[in-house]
C-alpha cells in the first residue's frame, strides 16, 4: 500500500473496526448508563412523582372522610350548690366519630382532579422530553470523543509525516539538491502540524470531561460509531409527527389545559358547597360530675360564602389570567418547536450531503497526495508541494471524521424535538 494510501486508512480503520476486546461500551449502553445517572432527569422525575401525588389528593376531594376527635383530663369543678353540687373532682372525657361525604361542590372538585390530571401530563410529557434531549447529549458526547480521539491519531501521524519530509529535506540540503528555504518550510509546517496536535490533544481532553459529565461513566473502550438513527424522510413529515408527539409542545398544551381547569376551580368558590355527614359523639363529666351523654346525628351540611371583600373574584381574575398566559406560552412553543425542528432537518440533510463530500474529498486528497509524494521523489515538483499535500489530506480526512459524527448527533438532535423517548 502507498503511504497515501496507508495515511486515509489510518482515519477509516480505527473508525470502521476494532479489536472485539476493546468493546466495551456501544452508543445505545452510553445513553442508558446516562439516563440511570443523570441528576437532571432524576429531578424532573421527582417531578413527575410529585405531580401524582397530587392527582391523588385531588381525586380524595370526592370520597368520604372518617375523622376521630378525643379528649381526656383531669379537674375540680365548684358549682357553688347550683343544682345542688359544690366542689367536685372530674374526669372529663370526650370522644366523636365523624363521617363525611362531599355531594356537590359546585364543580370544584372536578375542577382540581382535572387541573391535576393535566400538570401530570405535562410532568410526564417533560420527562421524556428531558430523556430525548438526554439521549442527543450523550450520542454528541459520545460522537465527540470518538472523533476527538481519531482526529488526534491523524495529527499525530501528520507530525511524524512532516517530520520525515524535514529529515528528508536537511538530507537533500546537505547534498546539495535543494536550498535552505525548503529545509526552514518543512521545519515551520512541522512546527505547525505540532501545534494542532496539542490542539487536537486539548479537544481530547475536553471531550472526555464531556462524556463524563453526561455519561456519568469515563469513555473507556468505545465502540465505533453506528449509523445515524432513522428520521423522518421530508421536513413535512417532520413538522407533522413534532405536531402531534413533540415533548415540549405535549407539556405546553397540558399546562394550558390545567390552567383552564384552574379558571373552573376558583369560578366553584362562588357556589354552594354540601355534604352528608355523620356524627357519634360520646361525653363524661364535661359538665356537671356524673355527667354523661352520647349523640348520633346523620344529616346534610352545607356552605355558601356570600360575600368575601372581593377575594373570590381576585382569585378568579388571577387565573384567568394565568389561563391566558399558558395559551399564550403554547403558542410560542409551537413557534419554537416549528423553528427548531426546521433547523434541525435542515441540519441532518445537510450533513448528510457533506459527508459524501467529504468522503469523495478525502479519497481525492489522498490521490493527490500519492501523485505529489512520487513527483518529489523523482524531483519534478519541491518538498513544500508534499507539505501542502500532506496538510490537505489531513484536513479531508478529519472533515470527514467530523462530518460523520455530525451526522449521527444531528439524527439524535431531530429526533429529540419530534418524539419523546
Amino acid at each position: 500500500m502507498t503511504p497515501a494510501r496507508a495515511f486515509l486508512a489510518l482515519g477509516l480503520a480505527a473508525w470502521l473496526a476494532a479489536p472485539p476486546s476493546a468493546l466495551a461500551l456501544s452508543l445505545p449502553e452510553a445513553i442508558a448508563l446516562a439516563k440511570r445517572n443523570n441528576p437532571a432527569l432524576a429531578q424532573s422525575r421527582a417531578q413527575a412523582e410529585g405531580a401524582d401525588a397530587r392527582l391523588a389528593q385531588a381525586r380524595a376531594a370526592r370520597l368520604p372522610s372518617l375523622t376521630l376527635s378525643a379528649d381526656a383530663g383531669e379537674g375540680t369543678t365548684d358549682l357553688g350548690g347550683f343544682f345542688g353540687f359544690r366542689s367536685a373532682d372530674v374526669s372529663p372525657r370526650g370522644a366523636a366519630l365523624e363521617v363525611r361525604q362531599p355531594l356537590f361542590t359546585g364543580g370544584g372538585a372536578t375542577a382540581a382532579i382535572t387541573r391535576a390530571r393535566e400538570a401530570r401530563e405535562a410532568a410526564l410529557a417533560q420527562v421524556a422530553g428531558d430523556r430525548a434531549l438526554l439521549a442527543a447529549q450523550a450520542a454528541e458526547a459520545y460522537v465527540a470523543v470518538l472523533s476527538a480521539g481519531e482526529i488526534l491519531r491523524l495529527n499525530e501521524a501528520h507530525v511524524r509525516q512532516t517530520g520525515e519530509i524535514a529529515r528528508q529535506a536537511e538530507l537533500r540540503f546537505r547534498g546539495g539538491e535543494v536550498p535552505r528555504t525548503d529545509v526552514a518550510q518543512a521545519l515551520a509546517r512541522q512546527a505547525g502540524a505540532r501545534a494542532d496536535l496539542a490542539r487536537a490533544s486539548g479537544d481530547v481532553a475536553r471531550s472526555r470531561a464531556r462524556f463524563l459529565s453526561v455519561v456519568g461513566a469515563p469513555p473507556e473502550g468505545l465502540e465505533p460509531l453506528p449509523s445515524p438513527p432513522a428520521t423522518p424522510a421530508s421536513l413535512d413529515e417532520a413538522l407533522a409527527r413534532a405536531e402531534r408527539t413533540s415533548p415540549l409542545l405535549l407539556a405546553a398544551a397540558a399546562a394550558s389545559r390545567a390552567a383552564d381547569a384552574g379558571v373552573r376551580y376558583a369560578q366553584a368558590e362562588r357556589l354552594p358547597n354540601v355534604a352528608l355527614a355523620a356524627t357519634a359523639s360520646t361525653t363524661r363529666d364535661r359538665f356537671f360530675p356524673g355527667y354523661r351523654a352520647d349523640d348520633l346525628t346523620i344529616g346534610i351540611q352545607g356552605r355558601w360564602t356570600l360575600f368575601a371583600g372581593g377575594a373570590i373574584n381576585g382569585r378568579v381574575d388571577e387565573a384567568r389570567a394565568g389561563a391566558r398566559g399558558a395559551r399564550a406560552a403554547l403558542d410560542t412553543t409551537r413557534a419554537q418547536v416549528r423553528e427548531a425542528v426546521i433547523g434541525a432537518w435542515e441540519e441532518v440533510e445537510t450533513l448528510r450531503a457533506v459527508m459524501g463530500a467529504a468522503a469523495d474529498q478525502a479519497t481525492a486528497a489522498a490521490s493527490a497526495l500519492d501523485s505529489v509524494r512520487n513527483e518529489v521523489r523523482v524531483g519534478q515538483k519541491p518538498a513544500l508541494d508534499l507539505l501542502d499535500a500532506e496538510r490537505e489530506a489531513l484536513a479531508a480526512q478529519s472533515a470527514l471524521v467530523a462530518a460523520r459524527g455530525g451526522a449521527v448527533a444531528a439524527a439524535y438532535r431531530l429526533n429529540a424535538l419530534l418524539q419523546g423517548d
